[in-house]
């Protein structure tokens, strides 16, 4: 079976280098469209946010309340934040995703089988069904008039008070969030397909002839930074959308709106409700997938350790003389061996992961714990 060999370029894990924001091969149709180069895709971003803003202030009624309003000018830098994120998990994961599946011991197939989840055609299908309801609640509640005022939310002075800016400017940011959703959906999915497809593929694998190559050269580390620099880029996306909420009100809504139960959380605060799915997700993921690598590799260590101690007690049953030959001595030494590394190898499962867990952990706290004081702040 051909394998990548452990790659000694790791360019691919600079993520605060410009290269990070170069097309590496997602095949997720939204990444693929823009520019490929790092210098002019981020022309091409700047030039996006920079048309839909000057669209949205010539469609403006009054161009002064549009100029002054959080939820457009924050455009200006919310959505370069979206595509510079989706850009660099893209190539985060075209990149390192065969030698994190290979490190961690999975086969060829399996290989396939999760590249096709998590990036190209299927990751576009899984973007949209994640964002679909985002898209649906914004689109619904953006032009559903309250029973109680008459108003829709953009001319309600409570929730977004857009009315000055009148509807094309509306239909504009109902545009731009639409889309938001969708990158958005993107960086979800692939915590969900870590989660649901290489939990899977690992769950049902047979480890053992890898042993070696994953214990003994530390090959599953490609697999734990790759998870870990998922974490870092969720992150710094979800702390831009954390001052985004703030900036807009979403944070902490209007006295006087009423946000008391599930479904008014739901209606009135999906931004905040959004980080906080993201990153528990990416926790839930991180941990199922050590516990399913530790599973797998017990499994694999329990065999070659019954396998060597069987070995290491029939090698001391006591021999005539004369069979004490050199290479009577060798296979006792072999099996002494083999029992002593599959020990190593034991230990090393019983620790493995610890450390990618403890850093998605604190990476996690920020949103999740945001949200949490919002839901105590309700009571």
């Amino acid at each position: 079976m051909d394998r990548q060999a452990p790659v000694a370029d790791r360019a691919w894990t600079s993520l605060w280098s410009i290269e990070s924001l170069r097309y590496r091969g997602s095949g997720w149709w939204l990444d693929r469209l823009m520019p490929h180069a790092p210098a002019r895709f981020l022309v091409f971003v700047g030039a996006l946010a920079g048309g839909w803003f000057l669209t949205g202030l010539a469609l403006a009624v009054d161009r002064r309340a549009y100029l002054t309003h959080h939820d457009a000018m924050s455009q200006l830098w919310y959505l370069p934040l979206h595509l510079v994120c989706v850009r660099a998990l893209g190539g985060l994961w075209a990149s390192g995703l065969t030698s994190a599946v290979h490190g961690v011991g999975l086969d060829d197939d399996a290989s396939r089988r999760i590249r096709r989840g998590a990036l190209g055609r299927w990751a576009g299908v899984g973007a949209l069904v994640v964002a679909a309801g985002f898209i649906t609640r914004d689109l619904w509640f953006g032009l559903s008039p309250d029973p109680a005022t008459g108003l829709i939310p953009f001319d309600d002075p409570a929730r977004w008070d857009l009315a000055a800016l009148g509807r094309p400017a509306h239909a504009m940011l109902l545009a731009v969030w639409s889309l938001e959703w969708l990158l958005f959906g993107f960086i979800l999915w692939l915590q969900l397909w870590l989660l649901l497809g290489w939990v899977r593929e690992l769950l049902r694998c047979d480890l053992r002839a890898r042993l070696g190559d994953i214990l003994g050269t530390d090959g599953y580390r490609h697999a734990f930074t790759l998870v870990g620099q998922t974490a870092t880029v969720s992150l710094v996306f979800a702390l831009g959308n954390l001052a985004f909420i703030h900036l807009t009100g979403g944070l902490l809504p209007d006295a006087r709106i009423d946000v008391s139960t599930i479904r008014d959380v739901l209606r009135e605060m999906a931004d905040l409700l959004s980080m906080t799915l993201l990153f528990v997700f990416v926790l839930g993921a991180a941990l199922a997938f050590v516990l399913a690598l530790r599973s797998a590799l017990a499994r694999a260590v329990d065999v070659a350790l019954t396998a060597a101690t069987d070995v290491v007690l029939a090698e001391r049953v006591p021999a005539p003389a004369d069979d004490a030959t050199p290479t009577t001595l060798q296979r006792q030494v072999t099996a002494q061996a083999a029992l002593l590394r599959a020990l190593v190898f034991q230990r090393e499962v019983d620790g493995l992961g610890r450390r990618v867990l403890g850093l998605t952990v604190v990476k996690s706290a920020l949103p999740i714990v945001m949200a949490t004081l919002r839901m105590l702040h309700m009571q």
